[in-house]
């Protein structure tokens, strides 16, 4: 578990086994539901879990030198139901207006 632990907080991504170590075998189902439902936490694939607050400041904006996250959608090779990409903006904003943002934002 060792190993898990480093990757978990040097990628983000943790490994179920991580997490039923972590809480120690109890109600894991019930964590993991909870902080699905809280966007705490998300499944990245069929062995992790993505825990977006582990994720490092890593990326400088260039016109300010201030760190933060930077996220990309690429959505050209699929389809995209209508309305989710606007949702998607709005929560962006909101969320980053919430937590004291920029509120000079680029789109």
């Amino acid at each position: 578990l060792e190993e898990d632990a480093r990757s978990t907080f040097e990628t983000a991504l943790a490994s179920r086994d991580f997490l039923e170590h972590v809480w120690k075998g109890e109600q894991i189902e019930f964590f993991i539901d909870l902080m699905k439902r809280t966007m705490l936490l998300s499944e990245w694939n069929r062995e992790f879990y993505l825990i977006p607050s582990l994720l490092r400041d890593t990326y400088m904006i260039p016109e300010t030198g201030i760190a933060g996250h930077r996220c990309v959608y690429d959505f050209s090779s699929g389809f995209l139901p209508n309305g989710v990409f606007q949702r998607l903006l709005c929560l962006c904003v909101e969320l980053s207006s919430r937590s004291g943002g920029n509120t000079n934002l680029k789109l």
